[in-house]
């Protein structure tokens, strides 16, 4: 593994296209776990920054993943998925696999009584998730619902299931429409450690609020998603 250091190139970006072509070329393998950081930069003669500096370019492309206290990894192909199945208010899926990291009923903090148009300290349930596909974690949820419009909701309804299917079937809520917000995030603490990501990888941040069919809020949620295990797509006609 050589570069040139006379090259105009910078160094990051040398070390970045050897890296990609290997995994191109398919030398390694996915699933592969690269050389450690300090490894690379001796192979290399560069610094472990200019390491990780390429490292992190090709996880945000695609070509790895990073998991917290295990190492770097060659990707597989991510699920392509349609953005706009995001903004259904439906579904066709039989299998929603979950795991329930916290159920509790509490007093709304003023930002969700806000989204939700409660008033302040109204009571709210509160819902932390894992969403999981293939065994590895792709999304960590937080979902806040009225308590007075579900009541009786318990953990054991939201097991594998969609905040939307138990509105409509345990509590035959007609919903209308939903507004989705999307920007960058930087997973740090708990939220790293739940995905399965190294403290500062970016994820997709998804604000979603739901609506019934009588325009009150139902709904507060908000995703943090890992963009390595997911492609988004839409598709326009014409």
């Amino acid at each position: 593994m050589k570069i040139d250091k006379h090259n105009h190139v910078p160094l990051y970006r040398q070390v970045e296209l050897v890296l990609e072509e290997k995994i191109k070329s398919k030398q390694w393998d996915i699933g592969y776990q690269l050389p450690t950081e300090q490894e690379l930069a001796d192979l290399f003669d560069v610094s472990t920054i200019t390491v990780k500096r390429a490292v992190i370019e090709l996880v945000n492309k695609g070509y790895l993943y990073r998991q917290r206290g295990k190492g770097t990894f060659v990707a597989g192909s991510t699920n392509e998925q349609d953005i706009n199945a995001i903004f259904s208010l439906t579904t066709e899926e039989e299998e929603h696999p979950h795991e329930l990291l916290g159920f509790s009923i509490e007093n709304a903090e003023n930002g969700v009584a806000e989204k939700l148009e409660l008033q302040p300290e109204a009571k709210i349930i509160k819902i932390k998730r894992l969403k999981i596909e293939n065994d590895v974690p792709v999304a960590l949820e937080y979902s806040y619902l009225p308590y007075d419009q579900c009541p009786g909701l318990t953990p054991n309804d939201i097991n594998n299931e969609l905040i939307y299917n138990i509105l409509r079937n345990k509590f035959h809520i007609l919903l209308g429409r939903a507004r989705l917000l999307i920007k960058p995030y930087i997973a740090l603490g708990e939220m790293a450690e739940w995905l399965q990501v190294e403290p500062g990888t970016p994820v997709f941040e998804w604000e979603r609020i739901t609506y019934t069919k009588q325009g009150e809020v139902i709904e507060y949620s908000k995703f943090y998603i890992r963009h390595d295990q997911v492609t988004y797509y839409t598709e326009i006609h014409f």
